[in-house]
Order: C-alpha cells, then sequence, then structure tokens
C-alpha cells in the first residue's frame, strides 16, 4: 500500500497486457471495486505495446478482403474508463521490490509500483521451433505482423501475380486463413492456389462426436480448391517455400504460420512455478501458485479445473480476466476469494463467407447458419459493443476490394 498526500491508502494494480485477460480483468474491477477507484483509493494502470487491444476472431475476414483492419483494433484508453493506459513494454518484474519496469518509445526506462500485478501476456510465435520462419515465413499473432502480410497478399493480388500460398497448421486458425484466401483468389479470379500443410489430420483435435464438423470442414476446403497435406511436418522454411521432413521442398510465394505458440518468461519472473510448455502455474482463484497478489490468465497459464484443463482460446481468456478482476476487487474489500469455473460455450471456425463449423454446448451446425451462429457470438463478445456492430454491418454486405493503410498506427488514425 501507498499513502497519497491526502492521506488515504491506494492499492496499486498494474495490469500488464491489453488483451483479452487485462481488458475483461479491468473491466471487473471497475465493477467490483468502483467504489475505491472513485474515491482514488485504487489506480489500475495498462502496459501495452501497443494503444489499442486486437481482436483476433476476424483475422481470416481481414486477409479475406472483407473486413478492414480497423474493425479488429479498438483503442484502448474510451475502452478501459478509470484506468491510466500506458504505451510501452514491461522488460523486468521486481518481485522483490513489487515493481515493474516500463520502457516507452523514445523514453528513458522507468519503474511502476504495484500492490497487485496481473499478468496477461499471451504467447509469442514459436520461431524457435521452425527454422527460417523469422526470415522466409509470415505470421499473424501481432497486428502488425498480420498488417505486413495482409499488405503483401493485397499488392500480389492487385497486380494479378500468380501466388501460390502455403498455410502450415491444420487446426481452427490454419483452415479459417486456407480458406480466406483461397475463397479471395476464387472470388478475384487471381491465378494461384493455396496449400493447407498439416502434422496431423485436418482438425484431428476435434473429438470422435464432432467427426460431423471435421468432415464438413473437409468437404468445404477441397470445393474451394485448397489442397491438403496432411500427416507432413514442415522442418523448415525457405526463401521458395517449406522445407518438409524427408526433403521435399513444398514450393510457395508465401508461406504462412497458423499453428502453434510459445511462452517466454518476463525476466524477473524466472523463479516462478510453470508447466512444462512455459506457461505460469496457477491456484483455483487465478493467482501464480506461491504468490498472494500476482495473477495470471490466458495463453501464459496454465488453469487447471476439476474437469481438466483449460484451452487457449479468446473465451476463455476473457472469463480468466473476469475472474482476476473480480478477485483482486474482493481482495481489496477484504472478501473471501472466489474459485475459476466455467465450463465453456462451444467452437466454431469460418469456412469462408456464409459456410462455418460451429458447435455450442454439444449440438452441432454447419454452412450458413453455423457462419451466422459464429457471427453473432464473436461480434457479442468484442470488447466494444459499436465496434461490434460495424462488424456484423460490414460481414453481412457484399464485400468490397480492401484499401486498408500499409500500418496498423495509420489504420488507427484514421480509425479516430
Amino acid at each position: 500500500m501507498n499513502a497519497p498526500g491526502h492521506g488515504s491508502p491506494v492499492t496499486r494494480v498494474v495490469v500488464v497486457g491489453g488483451g483479452y485477460v487485462g481488458v475483461d480483468a479491468c473491466r471487473a474491477l471497475r465493477r467490483g471495486a468502483g467504489r475505491q477507484l472513485a474515491r482514488g483509493e485504487m489506480q489500475v494502470t495498462v502496459v501495452n505495446p501497443t494503444p489499442y487491444h486486437t481482436f483476433h476472431g476476424f483475422t481470416g475476414e481481414a486477409l479475406g478482403g472483407q473486413l478492414a483492419l480497423t474493425r479488429t483494433l479498438t483503442p484502448l484508453r474510451p475502452l478501459l474508463p478509470g484506468a491510466e493506459v500506458v504505451q510501452g513494454t514491461v522488460t523486468r518484474v521486481d518481485l522483490t521490490m513489487q515493481r515493474v519496469q516500463v520502457t516507452r518509445p523514445g523514453a528513458e526506462a522507468t519503474w511502476l509500483p504495484f500492490d497487485h500485478l496481473i499478468l496477461g501476456v499471451g504467447s509469442v510465435d514459436p520461431f524457435g521451433r521452425v527454422p527460417g520462419l523469422r526470415e522466409h515465413g509470415w505470421t499473424l499473432k501481432r497486428p502488425q505482423d498480420m498488417q505486413a502480410f495482409r499488405t503483401q497478399v493485397g499488392l500480389r493480388f492487385a497486380a494479378r501475380t500468380p501466388t501460390t500460398i502455403n498455410v502450415i497448421g491444420g487446426g481452427y486458425a490454419g483452415v479459417e486463413m486456407a480458406a480466406a484466401l483461397r475463397e479471395r483468389q476464387r472470388r478475384e479470379g487471381l491465378p494461384g492456389d493455396v496449400h493447407l500443410i498439416s502434422a496431423g489430420g485436418v482438425l484431428d483435435t476435434l473429438p470422435p462426436e464432432l467427426a460431423g464438423l471435421r468432415a464438413h470442414a473437409r468437404a468445404s476446403l477441397e470445393a474451394l480448391g485448397v489442397q491438403l497435406h496432411e500427416h507432413t511436418r514442415v522442418q523448415a522454411v525457405e526463401p521458395l517455400g517449406a522445407r518438409m521432413e524427408g526433403g521435399t521442398l513444398r514450393r510457395a510465394d508465401l508461406t504462412l504460420l497458423a499453428a502453434g505458440i510459445a511462452h517466454t518468461a518476463l525476466p524477473g519472473t524466472e523463479g516462478l512455478p510453470r508447466d512444462e510448455r512455459g506457461r505460469l502455474l496457477t491456484d483455483e482463484f487465478l493467482r501464480v501458485t506461491g504468490c498472494h497478489n500476482v495473477w495470471a490468465g490466458g495463453d501464459a497459464a496454465c488453469v487447471r479445473q476439476p474437469r481438466g484443463e483449460d484451452p487457449a482460446n479468446a473465451l476463455y481468456a476473457m472469463k480468466h480476466g473476469l475472474c482476476i478482476g473480480r478477485n483482486v476487487a474482493r481482495s481489496v474489500r477484504r472478501l473471501p476469494l472466489r474459485p475459476f469455473r466455467y465450463g465453456g460455450l462451444g467452437q466454431s471456425a469460418s469456412l469462408g463467407r456464409w459456410n462455418a463449423i460451429t458447435e455450442l454446448r454439444g449440438v452441432t451446425f454447419t454452412g450458413p447458419v453455423a457462419w451466422l451462429m459464429r457471427l453473432v457470438f464473436f461480434t457479442w463478445f468484442m470488447p466494444s459493443r459499436a465496434q461490434g456492430w460495424r462488424v456484423l454491418r460490414d460481414l453481412l454486405r457484399p464485400p468490397t476490394p480492401p484499401h486498408a493503410p500499409l500500418n496498423v498506427h495509420e489504420a488507427m488514425s484514421a480509425a479516430d
């Protein structure tokens, strides 16, 4: 605790990351400790490298030319009233002194003290596991990387340059990206091919009872003309394409990774308990195991419930954030903490315009109905209701040729 000039104690909450965990934690804090915030007894600071929240659910639609990049970005400051948003990067955590070091563009590093630390740092692309990916491949996790790939695709398509694209990953992300890119090629009458390369079978992580969804996805990809290469692993990314195990080169003009994540420890947090994948271990209240005031959720955390381990997806990250925010508020108010419990809602993947697979609490849907359900659910869970309505409007009308700014910062200026 600190004592401000008027003599009242102040609880300082530092949130690392303005993604799903961070945004929903702040919202829950505002609801659960609104009086403390209003009286200046609590200060919430969010540290994020960019001034906006990125919603990844419509990445395929953005790549496919159906949606402007600005629709996936929401400015953080108006989204989080009552919180200070700092554009910068946390470069070190001092758990003993309870402070974090923040590096901002064009400024010297500064220290922010905390009484509660919320780690919503997400995950990173697995550059270390795929040789050549950083030099010769493309990724989508960071918005600037997604914009760079989208721009490159747009330039080639605008010039009507024959373009072959390798998409690595047979999970939901890979399936969506391959479908979106191939559909755009066909819609605009562009020469080229899309290859989907999967180490296992396409969507083979789906349980047997959802085999119908997997079959519909395969049939839809084949109908679009996506060439499937299953049970084949990429050994490296090279200038001319993807080198497969066994030595075969799958030639392509662009190779996109849409599978796999990696975890890195913020300097100063290396001693915190982690699982074999590098994720922070948490207790039932989403505190980092062994810590009373350090919290974690989303991709960065290993969250185990009685029924099993939570999957790494946006909805679970949002629910983690809500639980963390509520429990920090309850801790400040000296109320008992509440354990995290969430059973999931379902899963979905777009297979192009007006086609998708969706599972909602065990009930399956395919085709246009599944696509509409996915659209409604995803827009509902966007952080900004106004932005959700814009996405709904844009995707329900015929697509127009994309004309997004060439970088994310220009895109945000246009959005403002």
